[in-house]
């Protein structure tokens, strides 16, 4: 009896099941059946195949269904006085229903947009920006026009120029462009600029053609392909966003979601390698069957242009009662490709070779596996996320102090007249990538009075540049070409920097940054060794460089401007020329940190209270060994961290720099 009712209990579990996934297939299926129809008052509902209305006319507006929703125009069905046909009230707001009617997405847009691969474009105050089905922003409302997702990226416009979006709301392609086209499966979209015309790939370069780009991939190693690519995504994600909050920042930015952020990154940058190494015209070979392992040896060639010479060799796993069948009906066989990195390249996951009667075999790699494992070794350092919570508390903390520092209350005057100096001050606080440099205005502009009072620089004499982008840097270049011709053995010159540095180890120079250096590119910005050269054929007395800024992994705010330890940097790489000197506020590894309650980086706070105790000169070993010593110490105690200014100078001249005099 027990069993009799165990198997009715299981009957009815099973029915049940049945049934719910019946209904789901139902509401999946009137999702996409659905469509929008008026009624003689003007209202809007929705009708079914049949025309059954299934969602009452309440609306002002409908659109079509797509994944599941619908836009929906609702201001509580008032219409203006001109009637049905008269225009709409200016209150009517846009949000979005299910196939039941019910509002998930409260109307509260300008104008909203078809759902597509997630997301959907919507309006607010003349500007677009993208949700998810949860309503939640992808992107915030700052473009002048924008087209949906296709194939992962969408085309935005702003200021009349057209960039991309991909689906983590990251701009891949700044709006530079007069015309964009659509994303296509095969990874490119046209685009036009000026009077030239290409494609942009995946990864966000521009190419004249396909062919030069697929080409270009398809001769590189993954990790050449990728592992760049997964950096710069990594320092972007870790970056603070615009109005984002200390908590919230600690709750997206961590140790967990960054294993994960990595591991997607790396999941998104193998499938467009592998599509872009993938067979173009395979052609399948098999050899005799081998009745002792029950396979047919197979050479699979590549016929296509560009994989002309690609050769691979599988044993197809065939029943000996099915090899005969098999045999005969090769000619027909149509077969299909999974692609995995291995040794660096794309190679062969899975081949099913698909036979008329639908039966297929497989062959799976045996260096393939279904659990995922991270494929590059990134050398990753041991991440301290917190320290960027902690310097932005102790910005807060000190938000209400307005009172100025000690070293800009009381500006010393020298007793030096300072007419054989040139000094360029370049202060860049506010860069495009989100990175904000704390109080590098401020100390532009203090070290400004500094060269004006204490070091007696004449004001023709000194160049300074706030937020300077890549034109600034060209203009600067330019003036100290035209102003070099009045050099002679007597001048001396002082450059000072307060902003984002960045070794490029591919060239092996070090780079300030211009604010804009995400769209112009690192090396637009001003090159030490560049510097040093010019310096040099100019034949000045000395060069002083102090620069506020690490020039390695991590910026003045404590985020990451690379996550990767990539080996120690050769010292030839960080030596300048004769008689010319550089001042790092920190090593490689370590940030150039901010003193929040002194409104400066640390390292200028105390290169500037060494100036202002020192009025008649100050040589260049004590004011190094001042500035060593305090911010060592107070870094220590605010952060728990290491900052350890670092001083390079060419290896001829020795420790004569130290009797140099400021």
């Amino acid at each position: 009896m027990r069993i009799v009712e165990k198997s009715i209990k299981l009957l009815t579990l099973s029915v049940l099941m049945l049934a719910v996934q019946a209904l789901a297939e139902v509401a999946g299926a009137q999702d996409r059946s659905l469509r929008p129809y008026r009624d003689w008052f003007g209202s809007y509902g929705y009708v079914d195949t049949v025309g059954n209305i299934v969602i009452d006319c309440q609306f002002d507006d409908a659109r079509e269904f797509s994944e599941g929703l619908a836009a929906v125009l609702s201001g509580g069905g008032n219409v203006s006085e001109d009637g049905v046909f008269g225009p709409l009230s200016l209150t009517l707001k846009w949000g979005y229903i299910d196939s039941t009617g019910l509002t998930v997405i409260p109307c509260q847009f300008d104008y909203a947009g078809q759902f597509a691969e997630g997301y959907a474009a919507v309006m607010s105050g003349n500007k677009w920006g993208f949700i998810d089905h949860e309503g939640d922003t992808l992107v915030t409302y700052r473009y002048d026009e924008v087209r949906r997702f296709v194939n992962g990226y969408a085309a935005v416009c702003r200021g009349g120029l057209w960039g991309y979006l991909d689906a983590d709301g990251n701009e891949l392609v700044p709006c530079r462009y007069g015309m964009a086209e659509d994303f296509g499966s095969d990874g490119f979209a046209a685009v036009r600029r000026d009077d030239s015309t290409g494609y942009v790939f995946r990864d966000g370069r521009w190419y004249a053609s396909k062919d030069r780009a697929l080409d270009w991939i398809r001769g590189i190693p993954f990790s050449v392909y990728a592992k760049d690519k997964i950096m710069n995504r990594v320092n972007e994600w870790q970056l603070p966003e615009p109005g984002e909050s200390v908590p919230d920042w600690e709750a997206r930015v961590n140790d967990e979601s960054f294993a994960a952020r990595l591991e997607g990154l790396e999941l998104r940058y193998e499938a467009e390698y592998t599509g872009a190494n993938s067979l173009e015209n395979p052609k399948l070979v098999p050899g005799g069957y081998n009745a002792a392992d029950s396979t047919f040896p197979v050479e699979i060639v590549d016929r296509g242009p560009y994989g002309g010479g690609r050769h691979f060799h599988i044993d197809l796993p065939v029943p000996a009662g099915e090899a005969e069948a098999v045999a005969e009906n090769w000619d027909r066989a149509e077969a299909e490709f999974g692609y995995f990195i291995l040794n660096d390249h794309t190679a062969l996951s899975r081949v099913a070779v698909n036979f008329p009667g639908r039966r297929t075999f497989t062959w799976t790699s045996p260096d393939y596996s279904s659990k995922r494992t991270r494929i590059l070794d990134y050398e990753l350092e041991n991440l301290d996320f917190t320290l960027p919570g902690r310097i932005y508390r102790l910005m807060e903390k000190d938000g209400a102090d307005t009172s100025a520092a000690d070293t800009d209350k009381a500006v010393p005057e020298g007793r030096v007249h300072g007419s054989d100096m040139y000094a360029v001050i370049i202060a860049n606080e506010d860069y495009t990538t989100g990175m904000k440099v704390p109080y590098a205005l401020n100390d532009g502009a203090v070290f400004r009075e500094y060269c004006r009072s204490r070091l007696q620089v004449p004001e023709n004499q000194i160049y300074c540049l706030t937020n300077a982008g890549a034109g600034d840097i060209a203009t600067l270049l330019q003036w100290l070409d035209r102003i070099s011709r009045v050099f002679d053995a007597d001048t001396r010159i002082l450059l000072y920097f307060s902003g984002q540095c960045l070794l490029d180890k591919g060239v092996g120079e070090t780079y300030l940054l211009p604010v804009d250096y995400d769209s112009a590119g690192v090396q637009s910005g001003l090159g030490l060794n560049r510097l040093y050269d010019m310096i040099s054929q100019w034949g000045v007395d000395d060069a002083l460089l102090l620069v506020d800024a690490s020039y390695g992994k991590i910026s003045r705010n404590g985020m990451r401007v690379s996550v990767f330890d990539d080996g120690d940097t050769p010292q030839e790489w960080m030596r300048p020329h004769d008689r010319i000197v550089t001042f790092y506020a920190a090593g490689e590894d370590e940030a150039a940190l901010p003193y929040p309650r002194m409104r400066h980086g640390l390292f200028t706070y105390f290169l500037l209270k060494a100036l202002q105790q020192h009025p008649d000169g100050i040589s260049y070993g004590a004011l190094f060994d001042y500035i060593f010593e305090n911010v060592r110490a107070v870094a220590g105690r605010l952060y728990g961290r290491d900052q350890r200014p670092q001083v390079w100078s060419s290896e001829w001249d020795g420790e004569a720099w130290r009797e140099f005099s400021l």
